[in-house]
C-alpha cells in the first residue's frame, strides 16, 4: 500500500487532512521508498502536511539516512540544503550521516552549511568529530554563523567541551542572537563550564544591559557549579534594567542551595514595582531551599499580592523552606481556603504540608 499512500501525498489536489494522513500512513511503514514524496512534504505550505511528515520521517529513522545521503550529492544547492535538514529532523539515527555533513561545513553555499550545522547538533554527541569546524565558525565575521555553531555546539552537549574558553569569549558578542546560543550552549555543556565562572562574572558589569542579561543566563545555565558567581550576581539585583534583575534573579535560583549568601539581597527585591522580578524572587527562593529560612516574614507579604502567580511562587518557597516557615501556617491556611485560584489553594496545602510534617 506504500505506492498508494505516496500517491495521495504527491497530489495537492487532495484535502489536507488526507494528505497529511497518507503522510502518517507512509511513517507507519518505515519504508525508506517514501522519503522522496516526505521530503517534498516536509516544505509544503500546508502546516499540517509538513508536520505529519516530518513525524512521518522520523519513524523511518536510521533506514531513511542512506536514501538521504544518496541525495545530498544533488547539483541543487537548494536540494542539498533539504536534505541536510531532513537528516537533522532524523536527530540521533543521523549518526552515519556525520562525515557527509561534515563535509558540507566548507559548502561555498551558506544555506548548505547552515543546514549542514543544525543536523549535526541535532544529531548532538555523535557529532563531536565537527567541534574543532565550530569553534572556528565561533569566530566568524557572520553572526548567523556564530549564533548556528554555538547552537550546534549545545546540540552535541558535555563532549563538545573543547569549544568552552571560545565561547566564553563569545558571551558578549554584539548580536543578541549569537550572545543566546552561546549562553545556551555553555548551560548545555553544563557543570564543565564552571572553570570559567569567574571570567564571565567578570562581563556581569558590561555596558550593555542586553550582555549582562545574556551572561547571567549563561551562569544560570550552568547551575550549581557557578557557585563563584554569587556574588557577582547578588551585586546585579540592584540593576536598573527589569530585564537584567530578572536574570540574575534566576540564575541566583538555577543555583540552588549553593546560592544561599543571596538571601539578604533576595529579600530586598521583595518591594519591586515590578510582579515579575517579585515572582522570580520568591521562585529562586524556592530553588534554594531550607537555607532561605531567613525570608519568611518577607515572603508572608506576598502571600497578599494581587498577583496570583506570586502568591503562588511565595508557596512554593515555603514547601522548600519546611518546617522553618511555621510562622507562616496562619496566612497559608487563609489561601488554601479563600483564594480565588484553584492552583493557589492547592499549592497553599501543599506547603502546609511540608512545614508541618
Amino acid at each position: 500500500m506504500a505506492w498508494f499512500w505516496r500517491l495521495i501525498l504527491t497530489l495537492d489536489a487532495l484535502p489536507a487532512e488526507m494528505r497529511a494522513k497518507a503522510a502518517a500512513k507512509l511513517g507507519e511503514t518505515k519504508n525508506p521508498s517514501a522519503v522522496p514524496a516526505l521530503m517534498r512534504a516536509c516544505h509544503d505550505k500546508n502546516s499540517k502536511i509538513a508536520e505529519a511528515a516530518v513525524v512521518a520521517m522520523r519513524q523511518i529513522g536510521s533506514a531513511a539516512v542512506k536514501q538521504l545521503l544518496k541525495r545530498l550529492s544533488h547539483t541543487d544547492p537548494n536540494e542539498q540544503a533539504k536534505v541536510a535538514e531532513a537528516l537533522g529532523w532524523l536527530g540521533k539515527d543521523a549518526k552515519p550521516a556525520v562525515a557527509a555533513l561534515r563535509l558540507r561545513l566548507g559548502d561555498p553555499q551558506t544555506l548548505v552549511r547552515v543546514r549542514a550545522a543544525e543536523a549535526l547538533g541535532r544529531i548532538g554527541p555523535a557529532a563531536v568529530e565537527a567541534v574543532p569546524e565550530f569553534m572556528n565558525w565561533l569566530t566568524d565575521r557572520e553572526p548567523r554563523l556564530v549564533e548556528v555553531a554555538a547552537r550546534a555546539l549545545g546540540g552535541i552537549g558535555p563532549l563538545a567541551k573543547d569549544a568552552l574558553s571560545v565561547l566564553v569569549d563569545q558571551a558578549s558578542h554584539r548580536d543578541k542572537a549569537a550572545r543566546e546560543a552561546v549562553a545556551e550552549a555553555l548551560g548545555k555543556i553544563g557543570s564543565l563550564s564552571r572553570i570559567f565562572v569567574p571570567k564571565l562574572a567578570a562581563q556581569l558589569n558590561h555596558i550593555d544591559s542586553d550582555v549582562r542579561e545574556t551572561i547571567a543566563r549563561a551562569l544560570g545555565g550552568i547551575g550549581p557549579e557557578a557557585k563563584a558567581a554569587v556574588p557577582a550576581l547578588s551585586e546585579q539585583l540592584g540593576d536598573v534594567d527589569r530585564a537584567v534583575r530578572t536574570a540574575c534573579v534566576k540564575a541566583i535560583g538555577q543555583i540552588g542551595p549553593n546560592a544561599a549568601a543571596a538571601v539578604p539581597q533576595l529579600i530586598e527585591l521583595f518591594n519591586d514595582k515590578d510582579y515579575g522580578v517579585r515572582e522570580h524572587v520568591a521562585k529562586a527562593l524556592a530553588g534554594i531551599g531550607p537555607a532561605s529560612a531567613p525570608a519568611v516574614r518577607g515572603l508572608m507579604k506576598l502571600l497578599q499580592d494581587d498577583r496570583g502567580s506570586v502568591r503562588l511562587a511565595a508557596l512554593e518557597a515555603f514547601t522548600a523552606i519546611g518546617p522553618a516557615a511555621k510562622d507562616a501556617v496562619t496566612a497559608i491556611k487563609v489561601l488554601a481556603e479563600h483564594d480565588k485560584y484553584a492552583q493557589v489553594r492547592e499549592a497553599a496545602t501543599l506547603a502546609i504540608a511540608a512545614i508541618t510534617s
